[in-house]
């Protein structure tokens, strides 16, 4: 038989891939997962469309899924062969279970006329090429290697799987595990007299429930009687419930009023406690009034007081003096002394000394060292300023330069919000130290103008002085002193009426520095007095004596509010307003009435008695429900036991039929199992040491296997026996294919392909040439399918000069 062609129209990874085959030997080559197993499953399922074998029914192998198209679209496949010298086609479509197969040459379906699997009914071309199901296949002419497995196990492996092969031609499938198995299962059921074993304690287990039944029978009537007491018990706990109910609702109702009345005392105190903050909140503004300004403010406003009645008494006073002062001047004749007319120079000598007061109140009272200080304070803040401006400047062009790198990287957006951020907050100390600027320059402005006025009053006031210095021919205010001294020495000679009056005059000018003394103090204190008003936002102390009064009503409000918010949490307690609000919000009015004189005690003293008598009666109840129980399960267990009965019943059938069935089994595998073995074990033993002899170059020749199937290898230098578990690996792989190779021949005489799936990875150089030798002999009488993962096979092969079909699985 040849393989011709391999279509696979959809099927796993592949789409559309045909991989054309010759006679001889052909080499798929390809690294791994480049789809080699799935064209070697590729070619097992055209033939036997991955049904399990030995099932009565259609189930397929996980490789049914494992090879569903990738792309989703069908999943078909066409294989072609050549067969006793005719050219077939097999077309199967895998998703829906149906295979076509056709003469090639003529084009007819020949499909009825393959074998069909008894059982499931389904065709299988293998079974009508090969002669054999897919066991057989996947154990003889498709050859894998035994596995990835420690050396260890692989001599066990060899040693199963040669017995298997022995006894029932499947190295998957052991006769003597199958026979030691239904052993087992006999033994696991046992014997009638074996009451330990399943069979024994069914028939002593269907005695004991005839017993039991009997017993459960006489349970049944008491279980009557009790269920009669039972409902009379349920009518009185029912009356009682009621009862209760009744009273409850009652009870909920007297406990809802009291609860509907807190509700309209909270709500009550919430409404004052709205009207509180209503007025806190318009009293608020008064809550930070310092009551020490106001302690000065009251002192300032008393000094002013008493210093307005000393001023208006001065005044009083100087109008007196004066107005004696004029009379008595009126009454003298005009007085000339050293040609200087008396009055006259004692008016410019007076005028004289008021400027010159003048004078020195004005000098006395400069501003220029202030001035000086606020010119300095003010190019600081200036510098300051302008220090601010730059930085802020600075910032912001850093935040914008931050911004236009964002094409650069997007991330450096990110460091644009701090410098904004400085930005904004240098900006708003630039606009305070701004408007402090302009406060000092307008400051600066008024004092200058003040400061030029004085100077233009000093001025003045000089050229006033000089006048009536050089009026009286004097030189200087000392010389001006002076002769107002000799003056006034020729006036004390005179007679007592100008003593008196320069006395008036004396008392006159007294009481005017007194009264500007006065007026100055008068002027601080209302300075002061203005800055404590200007301070706390009043224009008046009687303002801000009525704003403290506000505060104190503010203090007393407030503290009015927290002991009524301390009345509601205790009134509520553990609950809310809104708790209360949802309780009562199902009742109207009407739900309160003839209410009022329901006592909560009395009612909740009456539900305790009726809970009392309830709960006895629900003792009873239990008591005698659970008695109840106990005979229900009694009597559920008749049921049970006579459903037990049965079921044990069938349960001996079981073990009966079971046991011969077992013994048929048993009869009939060993039958085969002997067939078997003395058809093909002695062929099987000289293949498998004829090509053991060849692999290994002589090395190993005789293969001994002896009746209980142990294993073992003869050396033909030394004619020692080596046993299995001594061999290294890659010998016992090689032992592995022998023995399937030789089971290939000695099954058939029919040449089969014969596929291998990476069979030599264990193979030393040596070796591995020896089997390609081999295989290259042998494709001369079959066609040999090679899949690998290696350049070395083909390697070999050009050198041994052996004629292959490379096919690579880019």
């Amino acid at each position: 038989m040849i393989l011709k062609e391999l279509n696979l129209i959809s099927f796993g990874k592949f789409e559309n891939k045909i991989f054309n085959l010759e006679e001889g030997l052909n080499i798929f080559y390809g690294e791994n997962e480049s789809g080699k197993t799935t064209i070697h499953n590729f070619i097992y399922g055209m033939f036997y469309g991955f049904l399990r074998p030995y099932v009565t029914r259609r189930y397929y192998t996980k490789e049914h899924e494992k090879y569903r198209p990738w792309n989703g679209n069908g999943y078909v496949g066409i294989l072609k062969l050549i067969k006793d010298g005719k050219e077939y086609r097999i077309e199967r479509d895998f998703d829906k279970g149906e295979v076509k197969i056709y003469d090639e040459l003529t084009g007819k379906d020949i499909t009825a006329l393959i074998d069909r699997g008894e059982k499931i009914k389904v065709h299988l071309p293998g079974l009508y090429f090969f002669d054999f199901n897919s066991i057989v296949y996947k154990n003889t002419i498709s050859i894998k290697q035994l596995g990835n497995r420690i050396e260890s196990n692989l001599s066990k492996e060899v040693k199963d799987r040669l017995l298997n092969i022995s006894t029932s031609l499947d190295d998957e499938i052991s006769v003597k595990e199958a026979i030691s198995y239904l052993d087992k299962e006999l033994n696991s059921i046992g014997t009638e007299k074996a009451y330990t074993k399943p069979y024994g304690k069914a028939l002593m287990q269907l005695e004991k429930l005839k017993e039991k039944r009997k017993l459960a029978l006489e349970k049944q009537k008491e279980y009557n009687n009790t269920v009669a007491e039972i409902n009379i018990i349920r009518e009185k706990i029912e009356s009682e419930e009621r009862e209760i109910k009744s009273l409850e609702s009652r009870l909920l109702k007297a406990q809802l009023l009291k609860e509907k009345r807190i509700y309209e005392e909270v709500l009550k105190l919430k409404e004052e406690i709205q009207d509180l903050d209503e007025e806190l909140e318009r009293l608020e503004p008064y809550s930070l009034l310092d009551f020490k300004d106001y302690t000065i403010g009251l002192k300032l406003e008393n000094d002013i007081e008493n210093l307005d009645g000393e001023i208006k008494s001065l005044k009083s006073k100087i109008q007196a003096l004066e107005s004696k002062l004029e009379k008595d001047i009126q009454n003298d004749d005009e007085e000339i002394i050293k040609g200087i007319k008396v009055d006259e120079f004692i008016k410019d000598v007076n005028y004289y000394e008021e400027i010159e007061e003048e004078k020195s109140n004005l000098i006395l009272n400069s501003q220029k060292h202030r001035l000086e200080f606020l010119t300095t304070e003010f190019k600081d803040l200036e510098r300051r300023t302008k220090d601010l401006k730059i930085r802020g400047y600075m910032f912001l062009l850093l935040a914008l330069t931050s911004l236009a790198l964002i094409l650069v990287n997007p991330l450096i957006a990110f460091l644009a919000f701090p410098f904004l951020g400085f930005y904004m907050a240098i900006r708003g100390r630039t606009n305070q130290a701004t408007k402090e600027l302009e406060e000092l320059r307008m400051g600066i402005k008024t004092i200058k103008n003040e400061e030029r006025k004085r100077q233009e009053r000093l001025d003045e006031i000089e050229k006033e002085q000089n006048k009536i210095i050089i009026k009286y021919a004097c030189s200087s205010k000392l010389d001006l002193n002076r002769l107002y001294e000799e003056i006034r020495l020729i006036q004390i000679n005179q007679s007592q009426r100008i003593e008196d009056r320069k006395n008036l005059k004396l008392e006159l000018k007294d009481a005017k520095a007194l009264l500007e003394e006065k007026k100055v103090e008068r002027e601080y204190k209302w300075k002061n007095l203005k800055e404590i008003l200007y301070k706390n936002n009043f224009t008046a102390l009687e303002e801000f004596k009525e704003g403290f009064d506000k505060n104190k009503k503010y203090e007393g409000l407030l503290l009015d509010r927290r002991a009524k918010a301390e009345t509601i949490e205790k009134i509520l307690g553990d609950t809310s307003l809104e708790e209360l609000e949802r309780r009562l919000s199902p009742y109207d009015e009407s739900s309160f009435e003839n209410v009022n004189n329901l006592d909560i005690s009395k009612i909740e003293d009456d539900i305790k008695l009726r809970e009392e008598i309830l709960l006895k009666l629900r003792n009873t109840l239990a008591r005698l429900e659970e008695r109840v129980d106990n005979l229900n399960d009694d009597i559920k267990k008749l049921i049970e036991i006579e459903e037990k009965i049965n079921r044990v019943e069938e349960e001996i059938d079981y073990y009966r039929n079971r046991i011969r069935s077992i013994e048929i089994a048993k009869s009939t595998i060993e039958g085969i199992s002997r067939e078997i073995h003395n058809q093909f074990a002695p062929e099987i033993n000289r293949q498998v040491g004829k090509m053991m002899n060849f692999i290994s170059n002589g090395k190993y020749e005789l293969v001994k296997i002896r009746d209980d199937l142990n294993i073992s290898i003869e050396n033909p230098n030394t004619g020692e026996i080596i046993p299995i578990d001594s061999l290294s690996g890659g010998t016992i792989d090689q032992l592995y294919f022998a023995l399937r190779f030789s089971i290939i021949s000695s099954m058939k005489g029919k040449k089969l392909p014969l596929i291998l799936d990476d069979c030599f990875i264990q193979y030393d150089e040596g070796r591995l040439t020896n089997i390609l030798s081999f295989l290259g002999d042998m494709s001369k009488e079959k066609q040999i399918i090679l899949f690998t993962c290696h350049q070395r096979e083909k390697q070999i092969l050009d050198r041994l000069g052996i004629k292959y079909n490379l096919i690579s699985l880019g």
